[in-house]
Formats: C-alpha cells, sequence, structure tokens
C-alpha cells in the first residue's frame, strides 16, 4: 500500500522505506554550524531523505526553551540547501510553534501531542507530526498482557484527538515501538506483529538501533550493525515506511542492496545502475571517513 504524507509545504510518496537521519544538538559538546552542515550532507549523500534535529536527547541535561529555540532555528537554517526535508524532536508547544516559523516541516513528539497546546501547535502550524507510542509504559512479564492491542488502542485514542483538533490525518506517522527498558521478548512481539499497525492506513516509522539512554555499553547487540541492518530489511518487509537513525549508510545500503537484488532480472546480481551507485556511496563514504 502507497500512503502519502502531507507536509507543511508539500507531499511526499512514501511507496518505499525512506531514512530519517538524526543530529542531537547536545548542549555538553556543540556542534558548530559547517559540521551540521557536513553531517547533512553526509546524511543526503548516504540517501537520506528526511533529516531530525534534537537537543540533548541522549543526555539528562536540561537546556532551557530560549536556549533549544537558538540552537534548532540556527541549525535548521543551516542546512537550508541540502535539500532534506527538516523537522524536530520535541513535545514542547512553543518551541512546535517557532520551528515552524523557521522551516521546519515535521515534528517527531515523544510524548504524541499530549502536552497541553500540543495538539493546538501541530493544527494552527499545519506541520506534519510522528507519535511515539508511550515510551514510559513498561511490559511486565507477569501481566501476560498484549503489546500490540494496547499499542493500537493508544493510537486510536491519539488519532480521535487529532481529529478531533482538524489535524488532517494524511500529516500524521505513527512509531509502535515500545519503551526499550521493556523486555527482549515483548519487543520482538511488536516486531513480529508490525503488520498489525498497517491497518490504520498511515505511514509507519522505527527508531534503529534502540538504545537505552546512557546505557548504550550493557546492550552491546543495539549496537552490531548487522543485526541493525538486518531489523530495517525485516522492518521494511512488515510495513514501515521511515526509519529514524543516525546509520544512514550502512542502512541505505542494505535497504537499496535488498531492492536491487529483488527488482534484477537475473537474481543474486545488482544491476548495473544500482550497483555504480551503490560503489559511489562506498566510496564516498570511505573519502569522507579518510578526511576526518
Amino acid at each position: 500500500m502507497i500512503v502519502r504524507l502531507h507536509l507543511k509545504d508539500s507531499t511526499i510518496e512514501l511507496s518505499s522505506t525512506m531514512i530519517m537521519g538524526n543530529i542531537d544538538l547536545n548542549t555538553d559538546a556543540p556542534l558548530s554550524l559547517d559540521d551540521i552542515y557536513d553531517i547533512a550532507e553526509d546524511y543526503k549523500e548516504s540517501g537520506a531523505t528526511f533529516l531530525e534535529f534534537s537537543v540533548n536527547k541522549y543526555e539528562q541535561r536540561d537546556c532551557s526553551v530560549d536556549g533549544q529555540l537558538d540552537m534548532l532555528c540556527a541549525a535548521i537554517e543551516a542546512v537550508n540547501d541540502c535539500e532534506l526535508i527538516v523537522g524536530v524532536y520535541t513535545s514542547n508547544p512553543e518551541i512546535m510553534t517557532k520551528v515552524a516559523q523557521c522551516g521546519a516541516q515535521f515534528i517527531v513528539d515523544p510524548n504524541a501531542l499530549r502536552a497541553p497546546g500540543a495538539i493546538e501547535a501541530i493544527s494552527s502550524t499545519g506541520l506534519a507530526v510522528c507519535m511515539l507510542y508511550d515510551q514510559q509504559c513498561s511490559f511486565k512479564e507477569e501481566d501476560d498482557s498484549d503489546p500490540c492491542a494496547a499499542v493500537s488502542e493508544f493510537f486510536y485514542e491519539r488519532l480521535d484527538a487529532c481529529m478531533n483538533a482538524g489535524i488532517d490525518r494524511q500529516k500524521i506517522i505513527l512509531e509502535p515501538m515500545i519503551g526499550v527498558h521493556t523486555s527482549v521478548e515483548y519487543r520482538l512481539k511488536i516486531f513480529g506483529r508490525l503488520k498489525t499497525f498497517v491497518s490504520f492506513g498511515l505511514p509507519l516509522s522505527c527508531s534503529l538501533p534502540r538504545l537505552v539512554a546512557n546505557e548504550s555499553e550493557s546492550n552491546p547487540n543495539e549496537q552490531n550493525m548487522s543485526i541493525v541492518t538486518t531489523v530495517a530489511l525485516f522492518a521494511e518487509q512488515q510495513g514501515i515506511r521511515i526509519i529514524r537513525t543516525k546509520q544512514v549508510y550502512d542502512i541505505a545500503v542494505a535497504i537499496n542492496s535488498w531492492h536491487a537484488l529483488h527488482q534484477s532480472a537475473r537474481p543474486f546480481k545488482l544491476t548495473r545502475a544500482i550497483g555504480a551507485k551503490l560503489k559511489n556511496l562506498a566510496q564516498g563514504k570511505r573519502k569522507g571517513n579518510a578526511n576526518k
């Protein structure tokens, strides 16, 4: 099924899985505007379509609203020529409104527009929104609960709230992934039944790798790129249309190779066009690494 996403100023057709690169603006290790531009260009050359900015996403340190806006608006302006669709990770309605004025096209909201004023901000600005399932919800083995039913019920309620606020249904992305603090068994249940959520008729997204903040050392498998790319390919087959990641190059190569193998008239051989593209990507990446 082909789904369309209405952004603030345009519409995009999600006929296959696209990649959203992430740049986290960490106040403890700030990036220069040139650094931000270079990362965005690298993402674009590696195959990203979207770019998501966040502030202290992986840190516990707070940053004032004014501080976040200064960083986000400067970053959005810095990548204005990169030809990426730019959005912001936030639950704050004031930030949503201001970044829309700076050129953002969408919002990724980990609180699914439940903060006071958030729905109104999306409705008035015309931004698209990616609503994440409640990451604070924990599924316990002894409960014997069905995570898919809980996620579906959550999104039905949030969609009703959006429709009542006059938000265009085609401006909504759903991310049904449950929190990383939940057991692997429950998280696998969600991945195994991702097609359940295709029935919403909306774009689905997921974030890879899925790390526990400040605990990446205790989750080595989450960073193994062989595992991450395998999960990405599986997620695409289950209906995921946007993958949010910092590992843009590796996931893009995996997905492009997968499609090339399936579309080639000669099984297990890349078509010349796609093969050349992948070769250029690899050479460009090696060259970029050599210059760092």
